[in-house]
């Protein structure tokens, strides 16, 4: 090779790594797009009576978590703030029948599940000091949520712990809620959605000038 067609060929190849570098980029752009279905808000807060939760942030709250005490009864509770919303429910471990379901990371919130309005109860104490619930000492354990966006269903989680002995100033602290973005698609409990694998197809701009640069 010439003297002259070396500079040329250097050129080149930086030209075709910038490139590279750009579709990349374009690439990596694309792959967080179409892997962003998950919407994830983080927090660390005490119940504290109430916390309202909008899970998609559009200003309409779609659940509202209560904790109450009073001269010795106490509860905490789930409810939906639109009728047609529901929550993931067990049938046990509550006075009033259908209770909601501590589910543990991993499981699958979908239409798998049983989801009811009313199954409302996280854990209660009543006047003897009885405390009964599913949430009772659950650490890291996942409401799972059924609900509506302009008429669709979604499907979301929002991550609690509750405290034994139940008490008020120990009630509940939620730790984070997402949901899925695509209309009637489940969400693992516990994907924040957060997309890390990026990669290059062959016959791209960006393959091309990678394979140009070892020459």
């Amino acid at each position: 090779m010439s003297d002259t067609a070396k500079p040329l060929t250097q050129l080149l190849t930086k030209r075709l790594l910038a490139y590279a570098t750009m579709a990349g980029a374009g690439v990596a752009g694309c792959a967080f797009n179409a892997h962003a279905e998950i919407v994830y808000t983080p927090t660390h807060k005490y119940v504290d009576q109430d916390y309202y939760v909008d899970l998609n942030h559009d200003g309409i709250n779609d659940f509202h978590i209560h904790s109450y005490y009073l001269s010795g009864y106490a509860f905490l509770q789930v409810l939906p703030m639109i009728p047609i919303n529901k929550i993931a429910a067990v049938h046990k471990g509550c006075l009033s029948g259908y209770g909601a379901a501590p589910l543990p990371k991993g499981d699958l919130i979908g239409p798998a599940l049983a989801f009811q309005a009313n199954a409302t109860c996280m854990a209660e104490k009543d006047l003897s000091s009885q405390s009964i619930g599913p949430w009772l000492g659950a650490q890291d354990r996942y409401l799972g949520f059924e609900f509506y966006i302009d008429g669709q269903k979604h499907y979301g989680w929002a991550r609690m712990s509750v405290d034994f002995p139940f008490a008020f100033d120990t009630t509940g602290r939620i730790l984070g809620y997402a949901y899925e973005t695509t209309p009637g698609k489940p969400i693992i409990a516990g994907d924040e959605g957060k997309t890390t694998n990026i990669s290059l197809e062959l016959g791209t701009l960006g393959a091309l000038a990678l394979g140009a640069a070892k020459f």
